[in-house]
């Protein structure tokens, strides 16, 4: 079988197209691939953007009073002495890689103004969120710890 130029351009074409068709066969069967990127109720959740907003904007303005350290073990929150009369908060760990791995708490800070999050958390980067009511007005501090 003589191969000419016409001959080489369609087997080019046919070997590119079964190499994407194996790569898409591979991504969309491999489940070390599989990566939820939306949270449940994402359209639910939006409506309240507003009022997440302006949480957010509290929560920034008071970002220094409170520290957040996280590690495999579980994750630390302390309070500074300005927020000592906050008692609960609402604490939730987001995974974007990972939908399975997600929680919601309800803290109780105890004399030192401290919460420890008992949970063991694999390795990556994880987004946490800390809301609460100080004086009639919400507060929301979001942060991105990267899990060694």
């Amino acid at each position: 079988m003589k191969l000419n130029w016409g001959k080489s351009i369609v087997l080019a074409i046919v070997l590119f197209i079964s190499f994407i068709m194996y790569m898409v066969v591979t991504m969309l069967s491999d489940k070390g691939y599989d990566h939820e990127m939306v949270v449940e109720g994402y359209y639910k959740k939006e409506l309240t953007l507003n009022d997440k907003i302006e949480s957010q904007k509290n929560g920034e303005n008071i970002r220094e009073y409170i520290q957040i350290k996280a590690n495999p073990n579980g994750v630390l929150l302390t309070l500074n002495e300005e927020l000592s009369d906050v008692n609960s908060a609402d604490f939730s760990a987001y995974r974007a890689s990972d939908i399975t791995k997600d929680f919601t708490l309800k803290l109780n800070f105890n004399a030192d103004r401290e919460a420890l999050v008992n949970k063991t958390l694999i390795s990556g980067l994880w987004e946490f969120s800390l809301a609460f009511q100080k004086d009639g007005k919400d507060y929301l501090l979001t942060e991105k710890i990267n899990i060694e």
